[in-house]
This record gives structure tokens, C-alpha cells and sequence, in this order.
């Protein structure tokens, strides 16, 4: 990033910098719950939990849907540490929640699903995605969310949370991001090019990083585990959901300015630049006194 960029992230996501010091241990970085990846779809809460990790957060649990793990641990990121989804639900340490990642539709992930909403806390942030958005639209009479939880659907996923077509999503991207907030009474994004962001109260914020690099496998799992990590680590809903969504596309206009993408762009990819950007932006106010951008 240059510095102009940097400025720019410093001024509008202050909480990219904002980082305890001094007498800290991994819990002072908070611990985020991942719940999905249904058999098949192993990978799903890998990225995400590998991202969660590199986003800056203190511990990450994997709970995979499935009656056994699908391995003993993750090679490529041994930090991370895994249960099943049953297993997991009842851990009562978990700062923040991840749920719906390669989660799947089966009877068994419904279930999943119901307890995590029937046991929720209030008071502790939720991020749903990917297949608890498809779930959920089924019991959504049901539902009692609130300004902790964070719904991030793809256009067709918002379809389904609306009950309406592909094209009126389309068509009026903020209107149907108000729609999902306003009648699951949460926070809100629709995915894709300038994506949106509402709030509870419906104020709209576009973001304009990314492109079309992020249309592949797996992006849509690592903006959820970077948002996890976020809320994990103590940000608000607001910096937390503002901040991912920035930092997750322009991690994807590096890699194409530096040709790796937009073609052929994998999720994996997106990781160390994530941890990189953040990494940047966090020296450069350690350089110059915090309170010099505030």
C-alpha cells in the first residue's frame, strides 16, 4: 500500500490500528467459534479460521459438522484447534461466533443451526453466512436477532433471505440490504461489486474496494473469518463489518497490481495480504503518535 492508502485506512478504519500492548496473552485477543463445514466441504472453515488467525486474533476453534473430524489437525495451520460443531456450540469461552461456512443443508446442519439460535447470547457478536442464510430463511418467523449479529449474503442468498428473485436483489442493492436488516433487525451486506452495509437502523455504506478477482471459492469464508476475527478481538459491529469488508477487498487490488489476479485469484491468497495490510497500517501509526489521526 502507499502511504496515501495507508492514510486513507487510518482515517476511515481507526480501529485497524487500535492494538493492546504490553502485558498481553492470546486471550487479550479474543476467541472466535467457528461452526460449518458439513462432509465434503472441509476447507470452508479452514479459511476462515486460517484468516481469523492472521486478521489478529487470539485463538480460533473449528467445529466442523460432522459426526467425526475429518482429520486430527490442519497441517498448514496447526494453531488452530478442532471439534465437532456438537462439541463446540456448548463452549461456553467463545468472545465471538462464526456460523454457516460450508455449513450445508442437510437435516443434521438444520439442526445445528437451531441450537446455536436457541442458545444464543445476546451479547455476544454473531456473523451468519453462506448456508445458515439458506437455513435460516426457512424458520426466519422464528428469529430473534439483533445490532450483535451480522448477516452477509451473496445476491442469491439475499434472494432467498427476501423470498423475491435474483434480479430484484440486482436491481436495488441498498433497498434489499435494508429489507434483510430491517426485517431480521441486524446488521446486513450484500456481497459483490460496491458492496453494501446496513445497519439495524438501515444507514447505508458502500465500499468500493475489490474486484472480480474475489469471485472465487472460498472468498466469501475468508471475509467471515476475517469479520469474526474482528469482533472476536473486541472491535464494534460497525468498525468490525466496515473494516473486514474494506480490508478484504483490498487485499484483492494488491494482488492484482501485483499480477497475481484477477485471473486464477485463490481465496488462500488473500490471507497474508490481509495480515500484511494490517500490519502496515498498525507500524505506520506506531511511527507517529495514534493521536495524530484521531
Amino acid at each position: 500500500m502507499n502511504e496515501e492508502q495507508l492514510l486513507h485506512a487510518i482515517t476511515h478504519y481507526p480501529a485497524l490500528y487500535q492494538r493492546k500492548s504490553g502485558n498481553t496473552h492470546k486471550g487479550t485477543f479474543g476467541t472466535l467459534g467457528i461452526i460449518g463445514s458439513a462432509e465434503g466441504m472441509s476447507g470452508a472453515i479452514v479459511l476462515a479460521g486460517k484468516s481469523a488467525l492472521k486478521a489478529g486474533c487470539g485463538k480460533v476453534f473449528l467445529g466442523f459438522a460432522q459426526q467425526q473430524l475429518p482429520i486430527p489437525f490442519i497441517d498448514s495451520a496447526p494453531e488452530l484447534m478442532l471439534k465437532t460443531a456438537q462439541a463446540l456450540i456448548n463452549q461456553q469461552d467463545i468472545s465471538a461466533w462464526a456460523i454457516g461456512c460450508g455449513l450445508g443443508l442437510s437435516a443434521s446442519s438444520e439442526e445445528s443451526l437451531s441450537i446455536v439460535l436457541a442458545q444464543r447470547n445476546k451479547n455476544r457478536p454473531y456473523v451468519f453466512d453462506a448456508d445458515a442464510l439458506v437455513l435460516m430463511a426457512k424458520f426466519k418467523s422464528g428469529l430473534s436477532l439483533n445490532q450483535h449479529c451480522v448477516l452477509t449474503p451473496h445476491p442469491k442468498e439475499a434472494s432467498i433471505l427476501l423470498n423475491c428473485t435474483l434480479n430484484d436483489i440486482q436491481n436495488n442493492r441498498e433497498e434489499a440490504a435494508k429489507e434483510i436488516a430491517k426485517l431480521y433487525h441486524c446488521w446486513a451486506i450484500i456481497k459483490g461489486q460496491n458492496t453494501v452495509i446496513t445497519s439495524p437502523k438501515g444507514e447505508i455504506t458502500i465500499n468500493t474496494t475489490g474486484n472480480s478477482g474475489l469471485s472465487t471459492a472460498g472468498s466469501g469464508d475468508v471475509l467471515t473469518g476475517v469479520m469474526g476475527s474482528f469482533l472476536a478481538q473486541g472491535m464494534t459491529m460497525s468498525d468490525a463489518v466496515k473494516s473486514a469488508v474494506w480490508i478484504h477487498g483490498m487485499s484483492a487490488d494488491i494482488l492484482v497490481k501485483k499480477g497475481i489476479g484477477p485471473i486464477g485469484l485463490t481465496a488462500s491468497e488473500l490471507i497474508d495480504t490481509i495480515r500484511n495490510i494490517r500490519n502496515q497500517i498498525w507500524t505506520l501509526t506506531q511511527q507517529h503518535n495514534a493521536n495524530y489521526f484521531e
